[in-house]
């Protein structure tokens, strides 16, 4: 390997990460990967807090740090003027809001040439964004089969090809072949990428060898509107690309559906009622059970929130995804506002 060759190139999007920023690059430039042979690209989206001195302060002492503009704000556009500087032959996506282990950048370069996929990541640990019940308790719930339904890098299941793994490390020749991250998405960019490798026959896999230490949402409000705006673009996704349809996205519109469905039909019909009230109480029996699997686990005090939370996250991802879909061009118009850009690696200024 050339001396000062950069073979791997880290795109963090960031936009008012004051609090997170600092500890994520600092993770990074701990891993044992040489330091010569990675940049770090941070994509900053008109950051009004001191995310931006934070990142300065380390690109003092940190030559390969870059500061990029992103004046969209969103993720896929940071992403994709990450990806159009970026000098590497992998790319690997980074959150802003996540710390990373010391053998991060390692594992997953080894672990994309040693299976052959496409995309390779690790397992996400979920920390909870303050020392409260209720922020703990989010926490729990963003790693139960109830909160996430079968997200294999949610529930720790790794060693195995799956549907999405959390952010992502690829080849940054795998961008000419499927195009760029869609930028008319504000969230579930990176479930729809992998939707598109997954439909040009890649294969994308997650490792237990390495993982991210993510940390959530710390409050109810934000918890909720993180819920309802994940559900009504991840209509969006389904519009733009029918095949990223997933059970475990659409489980919560369907509740939805059903109980505005059964109570409608409720007011004509006592069987009815009489199914609506039997599904109701099962789904009901359903995150009591979690949540005290969840209690036992890790505490009794949170038996006391749990259960409002399951139900008022599904409701209002649920609730979003169907205002996402009856609404579809409203979010189309906004996100036409997004400055347009090419779509593929290829077309690079």
């Amino acid at each position: 390997m050339e001396e000062n060759r950069i073979l791997a190139s880290i795109i963090i999007p960031m936009k008012n990460e004051e609090s997170y920023i600092g500890r994520c690059l600092d993770s990074v430039l701990a891993n044992d990967f040489p330091r010569n042979q990675y940049e770090i690209l941070v994509v900053d989206g008109n950051s009004t807090d001191g995310s931006r001195d934070a990142v300065a302060s380390r690109m003092c002492g940190s030559p390969g740090i870059r500061l990029l503009e992103n004046p969209a704000g969103i993720v896929s556009t940071a992403m994709n003027t990450g990806i159009r500087q970026s000098r590497g032959t992998y790319i690997i996506r980074m959150d802003a809001h996540s710390e990373y282990p010391s053998n991060y950048i390692r594992t997953c370069i080894g672990e994309l040439e040693r299976t052959g996929a496409e995309c390779v990541g690790g397992c996400a640990v979920t920390k909870a964004g303050a020392h409260t019940t209720v922020a703990e308790a989010i926490a729990w719930i963003t790693q139960h089969p109830v909160g996430v339904g079968n997200s294999a890098y949610r529930l720790g299941h790794g060693d195995r090809f799956v549907d999405t793994v959390p952010f992502g490390t690829f080849r940054k020749s795998l961008f000419d072949r499927i195009g760029m991250y869609r930028e008319n998405l504000v969230r579930n960019q990176d479930y729809e990428l992998n939707t598109r490798i997954r439909q040009g026959g890649g294969r994308i896999y997650l490792s237990s060898k390495t993982y991210v230490l993510y940390y959530n949402v710390p409050t109810f409000p934000k918890f909720m509107a993180q819920a309802y705006s994940n559900g009504a673009y991840v209509a969006l996704m389904w519009l733009r690309n029918p095949a990223s349809f997933c059970w475990r996205h659409g489980a919560p519109f369907f509740l939805v559906a059903g109980l505005l469905g059964g109570l409608a039909l409720g007011t004509f019909s006592g069987a009815a009622r009489a199914i609506l009230a039997s599904l109701l109480a099962v789904y009901l029996l359903g995150i009591l059970w979690a949540s005290l699997q969840i209690s036992f686990r890790r505490g009794r005090k949170y038996f006391l929130v749990l259960p409002g939370l399951f139900l008022s996250c599904h409701l209002v991802y649920g609730l979003g995804t169907m205002l996402g879909l009856m609404r579809h061009p409203f979010l189309q118009r906004a996100a036409s506002r997004v400055p347009p850009r090419s779509t593929r690696l290829s077309r690079m200024p």
